[in-house]
C-alpha cells in the first residue's frame, strides 16, 4: 500500500513514488489503483422523490433481499466495453444511473421537470469507464447521432464529417501492430514485462552506475555476439520503410553518455550571462520537473545588474542610499578593489535606480511602516546606523538629513510594545538625541581638577529657563540689541518689540521640531513612555541603556527641564528600584546597579541644588556606601564605582555630604586607597585605562572633601600616607617612561598633582607629608624625557590653535557640546590621547606651593630651556593665530586656566616681545566667559591698567579702569549667584572683539535714547572719546587689529555724535584730525563694503543716514565731519549713496566744507569717472541752477564736473 503525498515532500518524492508504483504494475499486471473514473449509461430522468426513494432504497438492499427495478433504457451507443466490477450488472446499472441524476443536478441544478434529452450529458462526460489493461481508447467517447427530426446546418455536417473521418483513422492506429516487438523475444506480453523491468531498474540508477553496468555488460559478452545483435536488430529498421500513419512510441527517458554530452554541449552554448547557466550546471537538474525548455525572460531576474550608472560631474548631487548599518553606500562600486569586494545583492532594488545598492530614506521609512515586525526592525536598525555616523561627523558637509521628520517616524515606532522593535527604535532616538562622542570625553575628562562641571545643552536664545533679559542700558548685551534696532527710518525704529517671533506654545509640533528638538520630545510625553517602558513593559535587553541615555539627555538641557525630570517622582521611584539596588540580581539590567543611572544622577544633581538636596533624602548615599564598600574586581563594578565616587564629589562640593556622612566613606575611600597603592602599576602591566579611571576619580573626590571641609584632621591623617604613597610610586614609574601616551595616564598624573597641592597648601599637616614627593620625586619627573615629550605636544594639541569648522551647531535645533571638530581630512576630536594642558596646569599651581615652602627644587628644573622653548612658542602662536570660535567651547576651560596661569608668572614675559605679549593679551581677554570673570579682572590689572604697557593720562586711566570694571563685576556676581555645578556648553565671551571700543557704544546709545526722548549721558563726552581714540591707537601702533576698517569707520563716525558737539574742542579736534588722516592714510586704496552685515552692530546704511541728519543739525560746518560724510560718495561706490544724499538731503550737502586733502583717495576719487546715471545728472543740474551749494565748495566741483562732462542727458546750458 502506497502512501499519500504529505505536506512539505518536494518533486524528488513525487518521482520516487511514481518509480515504485511502475514497478509494482510491472510485477503484477492486474495491479489497478484504489480509484477509477467509471461512465455509465444514463437512465430517463425521475422526479426528485423517486431518487431519494432509490436512494433510500440502495441504503437498505442486502444481499439476501434485493428488489428488481424496471429496466433502464440506455443511451444508443455502437459498443459498451463490459465493466470490470464486482456488483452485478442490474446493480451497477442502477448505481450508474443514480450517479448520472447526481452529476446532472450539480452540474445544471434542479431544472424541476425541464426536458432535457439525455444524450446531451452522455455527449458531454463520455463513459466513465475503468481501462483494461493493454487497450487504448480515444480522447473522446465514442456517440452515436441522435435523431431528432430537425435539418441539420452546413456547420453541423462539417463537424459531423470530421468526426467520422478522425473515428476511421484512430481505429486503423489502433488496428495497426505496434513497434515495440524484440527481435528475440517472440512472446510480446513477456518482452513488455521485461522492457518494464528494464525502464524501473534504469529509473533507480545514477548515471554512473549506467555507465559502471553498461561496460561490463560489454565486457563480459562474446564481440561477435554483439555485432551479431546489433546487425540483426538494424537491419529490419533500415529495410523497412517508415509508416507516416503509424504511432510514434514514447518510451522513458535512458540516460547514457550521449545525453549527458548533450547537456553538457547546451551549457556550453550559453553565455555566460545567461542567468540560467548556473541553474543548468547543477548535478541534479536531470531530476527536475519540465525544465527542458530554458525560459530567459522568467530568470531576467537573476542576470547581473547592468552597470548602466552615469559619471557624476564635480559638485553633483545623487540621493544618498545607505545599508543596513546606516553607511552612506557610494555612487558607483566600480572603484572598490575587486579583492575586497562582498557580496552585496540584497541591497540592490528593482525600483528606481536598479543599478545602486542600498536603500534610500523613502524606502527606510516605507520599511518603518511596514506590518512584517523584521522589515520594521532591519529599517529602524539603518536609521539608527545613520544618526551614530552622522554624530560622529562623517557625514557633515556631505549629507543633509531631514532629522525633524526622522524624528517623528521614531516616536511613533517607540510607541510600539514588542520588545524587540523598542529595542531597536529606543537605540536609534539614543543615537540620535545622545552624542555618544560627546558623553564620552566628558567621561574622561570629569576627573581632572576644575572639571567636575556639567554643560548643559539649551538652544541658544531660547530663553526657557526663565531668567530675565538684561536691562542695564550701560551693558554690552543692551548696546548690542539696541545697535540691531538701527534700520533705515526713525519710524520703524519706533516701539520695535524685540520679541517678535512667534510663541512655543503657539507653534505646532512640526514647526517647533525645527527650533528646539528637545522641546518637541518633551512635548510627546516622553518621560511617561519611558516610565511605562521601564514599569510595565520591563524589556531585559539594550533597551533599559537607551531609554536611560535618553534621560541622560533630557537632563542636560536646561535646569528647567531637569526639574521637571525630578518631579517625574513615578519614574524616579521606579529608577531607583530596579537600577539601583542594594545586591546584584540575576538578569543582567534589572535588579543590576546600572552605570547609566548613576551617571543620570551625577547630570541632575549638578542642575540645582535642590535636585541634590531631594535626592539625598531617600537611599543615594547609603547606596553609594555600599558600592564603595564592595570588594568586587569585575569590570561592570568598578565602572559602578567610579560614578559612585564621582557622585559623592559632587555631593561634596554642594554641601550634601558633612562630616558626619563623610566619615562613613573613610573606611572605603583608605581601603581603596591601599588597593591602588598595592596593585596599579602606572604604564598598564597591572591595570587597565579603567583602573587608572578609578584611581583618579577617588584622588580628585578627596581634594572634594577638604575643599568642602568635610574631611577633618582625623581624615585627613588617615588619607594623606597611602595618598602620598600612591603618588609617589605613579610619579617615579613615569619618569621612567618615554612618552606617555594614554589619556588616562595623563589623568591620572594631573589628579595626583592636584591632590598633592590641595592637601600640601590647606591641610593642617602642610607640606611635611610629601617633603620626598615634592623634594625629588616630582623634579625628576620634569626632567624626564616623557614630560618634555608632553610640552613639545602643547602646540600640536592645543585646542584654540586648531583650524578645523566647529559643529557644535552642525544642527541648530539640537546642540552638541562639541567634541568633534570637521577638518579637511575628516572628523577629529577636540582632545587628543597626548593632551598635556592639565597636566601642566596642576603641575603650574603646585610650583606656587613648593615656591611658598622654600622648596626651589621644582622651579629650577622648570626653569629648563626645554621646558620654557615649548611654552614660549605655545603662547607666540597664540598672539597670531588663537581661534576665538574654539576658544568659547566647553573643553577649552582647562586650556583658558593654563594660559592665565602662564601670563601670571614672573619671567614669562621676558620670552615675548611687546607687540606678541599685548596681542596675546587681547586675544586673551577676547576668549573670557562669566565662569573666567576673575581672570579678566586680574589681566586688566596686570596688563592694560599697568603704565608699561598703556601709557594714558591719569584721568583717561581712570575711566577705562572703571568702565573695564564695569563689564566684568555684573558677571563676576553672576558666576557666584546660582548654586550649580553646570554651565552652559557655549562658554559665550564677556568682552567683545571691539570692547577698546565700548564707550563709543555708549555715545551711540546716548544720541539714540535722547532722540527717543531718553536722559542723556552720564559720562563727559570729550573724556570718554579723548580716553577711546588714544587707547585705541597706543593699541594699534603696537600692531593690534582691534576692529576691520568699515567697523573702525562707524567709531570714527560715532566719535561726532555726542549730544554736546565736543568734538569742536580744540584739543580733540586735533585728536580726531590726527586720527582721519591715519585711517585715510591706511585705508587710500581699500573699498568699503557698505552692505556688509556686522555681528552685532548696526549696518552701515542707517549708521550713515543718523550721521547725515546729524550732520545736518550739528555740524557748524566742521571740515572733518563734511569729509566723513562725502566718503561714501566717490564713485567706485555704488551711486544710490549719491542718489540719496543728493535729492533726500540735499540740504546737507550746502554745508558740506573740506579741503582736499581730507578727501580719502584725493579729489580724483570723487570727479573719475564721468558719471553716466541720468537721473544722478539730473540732480546735479537742479542744484546748481537753483544754488542749493556754494559756488567753489567740493560740493560745487564735484556737480559742476559730472554736469558739464556727463554724455547721458541733454544740456541746455553749462555752469
Amino acid at each position: 500500500m502506497f502512501k499519500k503525498l504529505k505536506p512539505g515532500e518536494s518533486e524528488e518524492d513525487v518521482l520516487r513514488m511514481a518509480a515504485e508504483f511502475n514497478a509494482e504494475r510491472a510485477k503484477d499486471p492486474s495491479f489497478q489503483p484504489a480509484a477509477a473514473f467509471v461512465c455509465m449509461d444514463k437512465a430517463p430522468k425521475k422526479s426528485m422523490f423517486a431518487q431519494r426513494r432509490e436512494q433510500a432504497k440502495l441504503g437498505r438492499v442486502t444481499s439476501a433481499t434485493e428488489k428488481q427495478e424496471e429496466p433502464i433504457q440506455p443511451v444508443p451507443k455502437e459498443s459498451v466495453p463490459e465493466t470490470p466490477t464486482s456488483v452485478p450488472k442490474e446493480r451497477g446499472t442502477h448505481v450508474s444511473q443514480v450517479l448520472l441524476d447526481e452529476i446532472q443536478e450539480n452540474i445544471l441544478g434542479d431544472v424541476k421537470g425541464s426536458k432535457m434529452n439525455p444524450s446531451s450529458l452522455g455527449n458531454v462526460l463520455g463513459e466513465l469507464v475503468e481501462r483494461t489493461e493493454g487497450t487504448r481508447r480515444p480522447a473522446f467517447p465514442e456517440t452515436t447521432k441522435v435523431d431528432t427530426g430537425k435539418p441539420l446546418s452546413i456547420f453541423a455536417k462539417q463537424l459531423l464529417g470530421a468526426k467520422s473521418f478522425n473515428e476511421k483513422n484512430s481505429k486503423n492506429e489502433s488496428d495497426s501492430p505496434r513497434n515495440d516487438t524484440s527481435s528475440i523475444i517472440e512472446d510480446a506480453k513477456l518482452g513488455k514485462e521485461l522492457h518494464q523491468e528494464n525502464l524501473n531498474v534504469l529509473k533507480r540508477m545514477n548515471e554512473k552506475d549506467i555507465l559502471a553496468e553498461k561496460e561490463s555488460l560489454l565486457a563480459s559478452l562474446d564481440p561477435s555476439l554483439i555485432a551479431l545483435l546489433s546487425k540483426k536488430r538494424q537491419s529490419p529498421q533500415s529495410t523497412k520503410p517508415p509508416n507516416p500513419n503509424s504511432p510514434k512510441v514514447i518510451e522513458a527517458p535512458p540516460m547514457p553518455t550521449q545525453s549527458i554530452k548533450a547537456h553538457d554541449l547546451q551549457n556550453a552554448a550559453l553565455p555566460d550571462c545567461n542567468p540560467a547557466l548556473e541553474l543548468l550546471q547543477q548535478s541534479d537538474k536531470g531530476n527536475w520537473v519540465n525544465f527542458n525548455l530554458v525560459e530567459e525572460h522568467k530568470l531576467a531576474w537573476m542576470r547581473d545588474i547592468p552597470a548602466q550608472i552615469s559619471e557624476l560631474k564635480p559638485g553633483e548631487q545623487f540621493n544618498a542610499r545607505f545599508d543596513w548599518k546606516g553607511v552612506l553606500l557610494p555612487h558607483t562600486l566600480k572603484d572598490q578593489d575587486a579583492v575586497k569586494q562582498l557580496d552585496e545583492r540584497e541591497l540592490y532594488l528593482h525600483g528606481e535606480e536598479a543599478d545602486r545598492p542600498g536603500y534610500a530614506l523613502q524606502e527606510l521609512f516605507r520599511l518603518a511602516r511596514s506590518t512584517v515586525l523584521q522589515q520594521r526592525l532591519s529599517a529602524f536598525g539603518a536609521i539608527a546606523g545613520i544618526f551614530s555616523i552622522y554624530n560622529q561627523g562623517f557625514y557633515d558637509q556631505v549629507l543633509s538629513l531631514p532629522i525633524s521628520k526622522i524624528f517623528f517616524l521614531l516616536r511613533f515606532g517607540l510607541d510600539d510594545n514588542a520588545p524587540a522593535q523598542l529595542e531597536v527604535v529606543s537605540r536609534a532616538l539614543a543615537n540620535l538625541f545622545f552624542n555618544e562622542t560627546d558623553e564620552v570625553l566628558l567621561d574622561h575628562i570629569q576627573d581632572n581638577a576644575y572639571c567636575h562641571w556639567q554643560p548643559t545643552l539649551e538652544v541658544l536664545g531660547n530663553g526657557s529657563d526663565g531668567k530675565g533679559e538684561d536691562t542695564d542700558t550701560n551693558s554690552i548685551a543692551f548696546l548690542q540689541r539696541y545697535m540691531k534696532l538701527l534700520t533705515t527710518s526713525k519710524s520703524v525704529r519706533a516701539e520695535v518689540n524685540e520679541d517678535e517671533s512667534e510663541s512655543r506654545t503657539s507653534m505646532d509640533d512640526f514647526q517647533l521640531a525645527e527650533t528646539d528638538l528637545m522641546d518637541t520630545l518633551l512635548r510627546t510625553n516622553i518621560l511617561q513612555r519611558i516610565r511605562f517602558i521601564l514599569d510595565s513593559v520591563k524589556p531585559d535587553n539594550n533597551t533599559v541603556e537607551s531609554c536611560l541615555k535618553l534621560l541622560i539627555r533630557i537632563a542636560r538641557t536646561s535646569t528647567k527641564v531637569a526639574r521637571q525630570l525630578a518631579n517625574e517622582s513615578y519614574l524616579i521611584d521606579t529608577l531607583f528600584k530596579h537600577f539601583l539596588p542594594s545586591s546584584s540580581g540575576s538578569n543582567q539590567f534589572y535588579g543590576q546597579p546600572q552605570v547609566l543611572f548613576l551617571k543620570l544622577i551625577r547630570v541632575l544633581i549638578c542642575q540645582h541644588l535642590d535636585i541634590a538636596k531631594s535626592f539625598s533624602k531617600g537611599v543615594l548615599i547609603v547606596r553609594l556606601q555600599q558600592y564603595l564598600f564592595l570588594q568586587d574586581n569585575k569590570v561592570q563594578m568598578v565602572r559602578v564605582q567610579i560614578e559612585a565616587l564621582r557622585n559623592l564629589r559632587c555631593l561634596l562640593l554642594l554641601g550634601i555630604v558633612d562630616r558626619d556622612i563623610f566619615r562613613q566613606f573613610l573606611p572605603a575611600l583608605r581601603q581603596l586607597l591601599d588597593w591602588h597603592g598595592n596593585h596599579c602599576a602606572f604604564d598598564g602591566v597591572g591595570g587597565s585605562g579603567l583602573v587608572r579611571q578609578h584611581a583618579a576619580a577617588l584622588l580628585v573626590a578627596l581634594v572634594a572633601s577638604g575643599e568642602s571641609g568635610a574631611c577633618d584632621v582625623e581624615g585627613q591623617k588617615l588619607l594623606v600616607e597611602p595618598l602620598n604613597n600612591c603618588c609617589c610610586g605613579w610619579m617615579h614609574t613615569a619618569s621612567r617612561v618615554a612618552k606617555i601616551k594614554d589619556f588616562s595616564q595623563m589623568t591620572l598624573l594631573s589628579a595626583a598633582l592636584y591632590a598633592v597641592g590641595w592637601f600640601s597648601r590647606n591641610s593642617l599637616l602642610g607640606t611635611t607629608s610629601f617633603q620626598p614627593f615634592l623634594r625629588s620625586i616630582l623634579p625628576k619627573f620634569v626632567q624626564s624625557s616623557g614630560f618634555v615629550a608632553c610640552v613639545h605636544d602643547l602646540v600640536k594639541g592645543s585646542i584654540m590653535l586648531k583650524r578645523p569648522i566647529d559643529r557644535r551647531h552642525v544642527h541648530a535645533a539640537l546642540p552638541n557640546v562639541g567634541a568633534v571638530l570637521m577638518h579637511d581630512y575628516g572628523p577629529q576630536l577636540i582632545v587628543s590621547e597626548t593632551y598635556p594642558v592639565n597636566l601642566l596646569s596642576n603641575l603650574w599651581a603646585l610650583l606656587a606651593v613648593s615656591l611658598e615652602s622654600g622648596e626651589k627644587s621644582l622651579f629650577a628644573a622648570l626653569m629648563q630651556p626645554a621646558v620654557l622653548e615649548p611654552l614660549a612658542e605655545y603662547l607666540r602662536q597664540l598672539s597670531t593665530q588663537l581661534n576665538r570660535v574654539l576658544a568659547t567651547n566647553f573643553y577649552a576651560r582647562s586650556e583658558l586656566r593654563l594660559i592665565h596661569q602662564l601670563l601670571t608668572t614672573d619671567g614669562m614675559e621676558i620670552y615675548l616681545e611687546r607687540q606678541q605679549m599685548l596681542q596675546l593679551v587681547y586675544n586673551y581677554l577676547c576668549c573670557l566667559s562669566t565662569a573666567h570673570a576673575t581672570q579678566i579682572k586680574s589681566i586688566f590689572e596686570r596688563f592694560i591698567f599697568n603704565g608699561d604697557f598703556v601709557k594714558l593720562d591719569e584721568s583717561s586711566l581712570k575711566l577705562l579702569q572703571q568702565s573695564c570694571l564695569e563689564m566684568v563685576y555684573p558677571h563676576i556676581i553672576a558666576d557666584n549667584s546660582e548654586p550649580s555645578l553646570s554651565l552652559s556648553y557655549t562658554q559665550a565671551p564677556i568682552l567683545p572683539t571691539d570692547w577698546p571700543f565700548f564707550q563709543l557704544r555708549v555715545i551711540l546709545s546716548n544720541y539714540l535714547q535722547n532722540v527717543q526722548q531718553r536722559p542723556a549721558a552720564i559720562y563727559s563726552e570729550n573724556q570718554v572719546v579723548r580716553m577711546t581714540l588714544t587707547f585705541v591707537r597706543q593699541l594699534e601702533r603696537e600692531g593690534l587689529q582691534i576692529v576691520s576698517s568699515l567697523e573702525k569707520l562707524m567709531y570714527l563716525m560715532i566719535a561726532f555724535m555726542g549730544p554736546d558737539s565736543q568734538f569742536l574742542d580744540p584739543d580733540l579736534h586735533d585728536l580726531l584730525r590726527d586720527c582721519l588722516m591715519d585711517f585715510y592714510r591706511e585705508n587710500a586704496a581699500h573699498e568699503f563694503d557698505f552692505d556688509a552685515e556686522l555681528v552685532d552692530k548696526a549696518r552701515f546704511e542707517p549708521l550713515y543716514y543718523l550721521f547725515v541728519e546729524h550732520f545736518e543739525a550739528a555740524s557748524y560746518g566742521d571740515e572733518l565731519f563734511s569729509s566723513l560724510v562725502l566718503v561714501p560718495l566717490a564713485q567706485k561706490y555704488d551711486n544710490k549713496w549719491r542718489r540719496r544724499l543728493w535729492s533726500e538731503h540735499v540740504q546737507a550737502v550746502r554745508f558740506i566744507n573740506c579741503d582736499e586733502t581730507l578727501l580719502m583717495g584725493g579729489l580724483s576719487a570723487y570727479l573719475e569717472p564721468v558719471e553716466e546715471e541720468p537721473s544722478l545728472v539730473k540732480l546735479y543740474g537742479d542744484a546748481l541752477a537753483q544754488k542749493m551749494v556754494r559756488p567753489g565748495s567740493i560740493a560745487y566741483r564735484i556737480a559742476q564736473h559730472h554736469f558739464n562732462h556727463s554724455t547721458s542727458v541733454h544740456k541746455a546750458t553749462l555752469f
